[in-house]
């Protein structure tokens, strides 16, 4: 067995200096001096995690730590350089030092600053234009911050985030691997033992549930409140993940590295030891032994204090050692253990169980709760919601982002650290980004968190529109398209369902914001389904016309918690629809647009099972047939 350690430094959700702060009426109202101050920020932002890597470098002839560290912070970080007592002019000394001087004994990276995204942003909710332009400028920050010694392989996503919707855009970035949830696998295999209780979110859908079976799953409780299921030997060993891009119709292939949620999380909060590992280790293949990631946030909780990195780690390392585990970094494992060509898996959507209320829910419901009234019931016709009227701001500056990117050139050097003579479409991408923070919708409405995005997309649109376009040819741009329910005619659980395991109905909405700059002329939907395996792939398609809603950019409920006090400029409006008659189907759709243009776009293409609606909802509804799978 392997073990590597991952240690995450989220994006401190701040755009503005100290300085900002006070020339702009007390915004941002975060304390930025408390936040940047506290002694163990100011020790892991520079030099904490090399001096705990540098505990084991006699013992440990492969082992180190993946680091994420968003451009966001290391922007912050030199802004407070030499000005905010800790923070060393020559801050990001220690760690190039380290990186260029200390090597695996396959010549890796001992400290592998990961690919992020620059502003910390929620990959499978954005759009893919702009989570490319994202992984592109961290490209350049990491490279001036940690020197010209290469990007790293593999892409750390902001809270563990992932979909398969990604894997096109990593790979044209030359990533070779991803680090995954590993419940996300094992939630994706055929007999995978959903609890309500334990999962604390939705069951997976059967149209997810195509992994083999397992005959062992390990699950054990943590303090967040949910008790992680997870198949070992096969959750806890790298595989390849496919898709095909909506754009190109080409498949793309990525290496999934999955970290252990239950042993992540307990590594995060207290010393941990091997007793775990213990448990699962004796069925590791020698030729794919099994590889324990253990991820956490690395500036919050107890994780990122000096006892984790200068007692925990060591110990635990030498515990490993004694153990027979091998401490290494994925990429002196994937160098040392290279994968069978058709190991491929299913990798179901969803974040880390780190969430609160979340808990790695398929549909990332604390950043997306669906639409409501106001007594929050759900309404996908009528409703509103916080969040979702942001994605809604988004969605609209982003046609104008699209638009920019598909007609004209930009230098990403001025995207990332716009200068004197950068044009206004460089301009208008680089204050666009920051709207894309996920940390803005985690935390929703507090403080002036609510008009963040706003600001930046109104800022972003009013340099947009100095852009001369000619022959504009971008379509209008598309949000991730909703599902609600998620398992129509099976069960639902979770926060969505005040944690009640819940019979759902045949009948479900598919909703998304759609905008152009030219004006949107139709939005359609287009559904097949099948009823068996022999069916899959010679469906019919049908074309539907979804019904468009102006969506209220106002606070429409009157929340006391929440203050516009900047509206934005542009709002996408809602294209929804009820698709109803299914019954023991699989349903694939995507939605189409045209703008007045006549110029088009597609979604990605989404699939669900659709149960029989009968219910009651208990662990026997499990062992109901399995669906027909492509």
């Amino acid at each position: 067995m392997c073990v590597s350690a991952g240690v995450h430094h989220r994006r401190i959700h701040l755009d503005l200096t100290l300085q900002l702060q006070q020339a702009q009426g007390g915004h941002p109202e975060s304390n930025l001096g408390d936040i940047f101050g506290k002694d163990d920020r100011v020790a892991v932002y520079q030099t904490r995690v090399s001096d705990s890597v540098g505990t084991l470098l006699s013992d440990h002839v492969d082992a180190g730590a993946q680091v994420s560290y968003s451009g966001c912070l290391i922007e912050n970080v030199n802004s407070l350089a030499g000005n905010l007592n800790g923070y060393s002019p020559n801050w990001n000394a220690t760690y190039a030092n380290f990186i260029k001087n200390q090597k695996t004994s396959t010549g890796a990276k001992r400290l592998d600053m990961v690919g992020f995204t620059y502003h910390h942003a929620l990959g499978p909710l954005i759009d893919a234009t702009s989570l490319d332009l994202e992984i592109k400028i961290h490209k350049l920050i990491h490279a001036k911050t940690w020197g010209n010694q290469g990007y790293s392989n593999g892409f750390f996503p902001a809270e563990m985030a992932f979909s398969e919707r990604m894997i096109p855009t990593l790979v044209k970035n030359g990533f070779k691997w991803v680090i995954v949830p590993n419940s996300h696998i094992s939630r994706a295999c055929k007999d995978y033992p959903f609890s309500p209780a334990g999962d604390n979110n939705d069951p997976p859908n059967l149209a997810d549930q195509v992994n083999p079976a397992q005959s062992r799953y390990f699950n054990e409780s943590v303090s967040r409140g949910c008790t992680p299921n997870n198949a070992y030997p096969f959750s806890y060993r790298p595989h390849y993940a496919v898709h095909v891009d909506p754009n190109d119709q080409k498949e793309y292939r990525i290496v999934v590295v999955p970290a252990a949620m239950a042993m992540s999380w307990k590594d995060g909060y207290s010393c941990y030891d091997t007793s775990d590992m213990d448990a699962i280790a004796p069925v590791s293949d020698p030729k794919h032994p099994q590889l324990v990631v253990l991820a956490h946030d690395g500036d919050n909780a107890f994780g990122g204090g000096y006892s984790y990195y200068m007692q925990c780690v060591p110990q635990l390392a030498s515990e490993a050692k004694g153990k027979g585990y091998h401490m290494t970094t994925v990429d002196t494992y994937l160098e040392q253990f290279p994968l069978d060509d058709d190991d491929v898996v299913h990798v179901e959507d969803g974040a880390w169980i780190n969430a609160d209320g979340d808990f790695g829910s398929p549909t990332f419901v604390n950043w997306n709760w669906p639409l409501t009234d106001a007594e929050g019931n759900f309404n996908i016709t009528d409703g509103w919601q916080l969040n979702e009227r942001n994605w809604a701001v988004i969605t609209a500056a982003q046609n104008w982002v699209t638009t920019i990117m598909e007609s004209t050139s930009v230098r990403l050097d001025h995207v990332q650290a716009p200068q004197s003579d950068s044009t206004s479409a460089e301009r208008a991408l680089h204050l666009f980004l920051p709207a894309l923070t996920s940390g803005y919708m985690y935390y929703g409405a507090v403080l002036d968190m609510p008009v963040k995005q706003t600001v930046a997309c109104n800022n972003a649109i009013e340099e947009a529109r100095n852009v001369k376009l000619v022959d504009e040819t971008s379509g209008p741009s598309i949000f991730a398209l909703q599902r609600l329910p998620y398992n129509p005619g099976g069960c639902g659980a979770g926060s969505l369902w005040h944690y009640k395991y819940t019979s759902m109905p045949n009948s479900f909405f598919v909703w998304t914001f759609v905008h152009d700059i030219s004006g949107v002329d139709s939005v359609t939907i287009h559904v097949s389904s099948a009823r068996s395996d022999e069916q899959v792939g010679s469906e019919t398609w049908k074309s539907l016309p979804m019904t468009m809603r102006e969506f209220p950019a106002a606070n429409v409920y009157n929340s006391s918690s929440i203050d516009f006090f900047v509206m934005p400029e542009e709002i996408a409006n809602e294209y929804y629809i009820e698709l109803t008659g299914y019954k023991n189907e699989m349903v694939q759709y995507y939605v189409s647009a045209t703008d007045k243009r006549g110029n088009k776009r597609q979604s990605d293409t989404y699939r669900v099972y659709v149960g029989d609606g009968e219910g009651p909802c208990d662990q026997g509804d499990r062992d109901r047939e399995q669906p027909p799978h492509a």
